[in-house]
């Protein structure tokens, strides 16, 4: 069992998308997250030998950190560390399972720095051949979609998506890679939700800020955790 359910999952335009998940048993959805980060299957998806090598060699450490100081085995609650892994691991295989897009890793998998990267937290690939920008955020308090919304907003403004195609590249074909290039991409905010109504939600998502700006993107993928 993998510990959560996607309770909803619905179009607010054709281009954008919302899902919202609901852990059903938080110890179930850790260790289900701990495993699924632990899971280094995708290296032999590579048929180079030293890439193979280069990110088993890169994830190890993070791996390690993520095991003894975010996410112990027997957790059963989220804490500030690991809120925001639990949002985008959910947040990606939501999406995985739900649309059938590209799995990719955790970003600090691949990445060059371990822990605390300064770029997109997770990625993946429509069926348009367009790159998605995952972000995730965690606030204990309150609905986070707006730091989500407006990190995205941010990093899209510093073209931190052209920046990171140099670490994402042997993910992607070369006809996605070129679609970022011309800016052909799409984003995905994730982000801890807290009790309220999805069309609530919803409502005042439309009237954010950084989310109408990202609006003309080729999709959005909107993804509420319920914790």
């Amino acid at each position: 069992m993998k510990g959560y359910t996607i309770v909803d999952c619905q179009a607010i335009k054709p281009h954008i998308k919302f899902l919202r998940i609901n852990p059903t048993d938080l110890k179930l959805t850790l260790k289900h997250i701990l495993d699924s980060l632990m899971n280094l299957s995708w290296i032999s998806t590579f048929d180079r030998e030293f890439l193979r090598s280069s990110y088993e060699e890169r994830s190890k450490p993070t791996i390690a950190y993520i095991a003894t100081k975010i996410i112990k085995k027997d957790d059963d609650t989220v804490t500030t560390s690991s809120g925001e892994y639990v949002v985008s691991e959910l947040a990606r295989q939501s999406i995985i399972e739900s649309y059938a897009y590209l799995d990719i890793p955790l970003a600090e998998l691949f990445k060059k720095k371990v822990i605390g990267n300064h770029g997109f937290d997770f990625y993946s690939l429509n069926l348009n051949k367009n790159i998605l920008f995952g972000e995730a955020k965690y606030i204990a308090s309150q609905n986070a979609y707006g730091s989500a919304l407006t990190q995205i907003s941010q990093f899209y403004k510093d073209k931190q998506h052209i920046t990171d195609i140099a670490d994402i590249q042997n993910f992607f074909c070369d006809e996605s890679l070129q679609n970022c290039h011309n800016d052909e991409v799409g984003f995905i905010a994730a982000f801890s939700s807290k009790d309220i109504t999805t069309d609530l939600l919803i409502e005042n998502i439309k009237k954010n800020k950084s989310y109408l700006s990202l609006c003309s993107s080729k999709e959005i993928i909107l993804v509420a955790v319920n914790i």
